[in-house]
């Protein structure tokens, strides 16, 4: 494994446990009842987006720890 992959590999697990961190507020607030309609749609879009780009960088995790 080389030291960009090494690297790479670091970031993401940072960017991961940042993602979590997002949804679980974001599963917080949703299940609380306590939002506006407009407030419900954009934490509805954004847990969306979050979990996409968990996805995104759990597979590419996944490629870099079959390397080391």
């Amino acid at each position: 494994m080389s030291f960009k992959e090494k690297r790479e590999m670091e970031l993401l697990e940072k960017d991961m446990e940042a993602l979590e961190n997002e949804k679980k507020q974001l599963d917080e607030q949703l299940a609380s009842g306590s939002l506006s309609y407009d407030q419900l749609q954009a934490a509805s879009a954004r847990i969306g987006v979050v979990m996409e780009q968990l996805d995104e960088k759990g597979l590419r995790w996944l490629e870099l720890s079959e390397l080391a």
